[in-house]
């Protein structure tokens, strides 16, 4: 997957996000935190609030355009911690990734540098690597981007703009992964979207589901909020340095 892809990704999962945090009275259930009971506008005001404050999640997400499906599963926290997979479009193999702080270790499976890499070069490639991880910092051009999607802070921005000249609608009550939720549908300038708020403990974002006017697709959704993320950055053994192979 090359770095502007996972660029793209980043970008079009944040991107339909931050244009899904938009901009009743009745008593609440017993186990319920009241914001299904609550305007469009005030449900968009709580999770802005809501998501503003996380200091760690997990993110599962399939951003689909013209080229594929590119499918992201990270945890990650506000001190620079993350985990997780990329999987590029093509289903032409998976990435594992792990950042702390500045390092970024990042492995490629066979199927992956085989897709990545032209001819021959590819099973050079393989055999130089040899099933270890590629280790960098953020400031290198090849894993920047791949750094820059494990970055909570960025989402949070995001989370917390407000947009302008959306049009909203709360629907109905639903569950993301068994929690319960109220749905919200949003629509502004060729975008379309639904997202699902959990109606108990704090009103964080569940779920996000989305179309942008090219057609591009997204969907994600959130959890672990506030759990500790667990980063065991690869023994040196285990990892080649990038400022080798370059």
């Amino acid at each position: 997957m090359s770095a502007p892809r996972a660029a793209a990704a980043r970008c079009a999962a944040v991107g339909t996000a931050c244009l899904l945090i938009f901009p009743g009275a009745g008593a609440a259930r017993a186990d319920d935190n009241g914001i299904a009971d609550k305007s469009a506008q005030a449900i968009a005001d709580a999770t802005r609030e809501a998501m503003s404050g996380v200091t760690s999640m997990r993110m599962v997400a399939k951003v689909t355009d013209e080229s594929g499906t590119t499918a992201l599963d990270l945890r990650f926290d506000e001190t620079g911690n993350c985990v997780g997979t990329v999987t590029p479009p093509g289903n032409s193999g998976m990435a594992d990734v792990i950042k702390r702080g500045d390092d970024v270790w990042m492995k490629l499976d066979d199927a992956l540098l085989r897709a990545q890499v032209p001819g021959d070069a590819a099973e050079d490639a393989i055999a130089l690597i040899n099933g270890r991880y590629l280790h960098g910092t953020t400031g290198n051009f090849l894993l920047r981007d791949f750094a820059e999607f494990c970055d909570l802070d960025f989402f949070k921005k995001e989370f917390s703009s407000k947009p302008v000249n959306e049009q909203l609608t709360k629907g109905k009550r639903t569950s993301v992964d068994d929690r319960p939720a109220i749905t919200v549908t949003s629509r502004r300038d060729g975008e379309t979207g639904m997202y699902q708020v959990s109606t108990e403990d704090k009103p964080y974002l569940l779920q996000i589901q989305g179309t942008d006017a090219s057609g591009e697709r997204v969907e994600a959704s959130f959890s672990a909020f506030d759990e500790p993320v667990t980063v065991r950055p690869p023994a040196p053994a285990d990892s080649v340095d990038l400022s080798q192979l370059q």
